[in-house]
């Protein structure tokens, strides 16, 4: 059975350990509907929670492929960082399903009053929309999970403060699982929005 879940775990990968951060949840929406509001959402600048500071964008000849360079500001909890971010947003079209991945290296220019110099994060995150095993002719309904995952990229031969790596890996944490919360909210208020305008 398809439930409404979000859960966060350490795995152990092939490169070491990394942070993923997983949410499922079914909408009263189609997946076509669905879809579209999570690629249009995260092409968009909605996405770009914080203060954005710099952001150039390049739309490729391949359809459905962005490439962006931006500069923000991070949140997590009362914590926040100003951040560089080269990242890839590409969608993937298929006949049962639709996917959208963003890959991202985010460095911090600093964490307030800590610097984190040759530190940086790479995160690999995709969303999957399909229809929803309860989905009825007269009921559509789409199932939408969010995944992100998140390791730490250490400079070779420097060593890190464990404290100074440990308060980054929690805010890394609290940052993307409040992205991944944020972001499934936000699609589903656009479509929300989108019925409403409807009637």
């Amino acid at each position: 059975m398809e439930m409404t879940q979000q859960d966060i775990h350490m795995r152990e990968g092939v490169n070491g350990m990394y942070l993923e951060v997983f949410s499922n949840k079914v909408m009263p929406f189609g997946q076509h509907a669905t879809a579209e509001a999570t690629w249009n959402y995260f092409k968009g600048s909605e996405k770009h929670r914080g203060n954005l500071y710099a952001k150039a964008a390049q739309n490729l000849d391949t359809p459905y492929t962005i490439i962006e360079h931006f500069s923000k500001e991070l949140f997590a909890g009362n914590s926040s960082t100003d951040v560089r971010v080269k990242q890839i947003i590409r969608r993937y079209v298929e006949a049962d399903r639709e996917v959208v991945v963003w890959v991202a290296t985010i460095a911090p220019i600093e964490i307030k009053r800590k610097a984190f110099a040759g530190l940086s994060s790479h995160h690999r995150n995709y969303a999957v929309i399909k229809r929803a095993k309860a989905s009825t002719p007269e009921r559509e309904l789409s199932l939408l999970q969010l995944v992100a995952h998140v390791t730490l990229d250490t400079e070779a031969g420097t060593i890190y403060d464990p404290m100074y790596i440990r308060a980054l890996t929690d805010f890394l944490l609290n940052n993307a699982a409040g992205n991944v919360k944020a972001d499934q909210e936000l699609i589903e208020n656009v479509l929300m929005d989108q019925t409403l305008d409807q009637h």
